[in-house]
């Protein structure tokens, strides 16, 4: 288990965006092994691009809604 230490400001817009563009690199390009780990892999960067697409424009749009996050409700 990774025990990051206590962060004493909130991060803005930019340093969110800049953690999730880390993640989205941590991940690497390559294939996973086995289907399981391959499709995991394929989501998480899927997931991890759509949410700095939404981001940057909710910043872009001074919007608080990022598009790339729907409500249960609205699924």
């Amino acid at each position: 288990m990774i025990i990051l230490p206590a962060m004493a400001d909130k991060l803005n817009d930019e340093q969110a965006y800049d953690r999730l563009h880390s993640a989205l690199l941590a991940l690497g390009k390559e294939e996973g092994q086995t289907v399981r780990g391959d499709t995991s892999l394929k989501a998480a960067r899927q997931a991890l691009a759509l949410l700095q697409l939404g981001l940057l424009k909710a910043m872009d749009d001074a919007s608080d809604k990022n598009v790339a996050i729907k409500a249960p409700t609205e699924i």
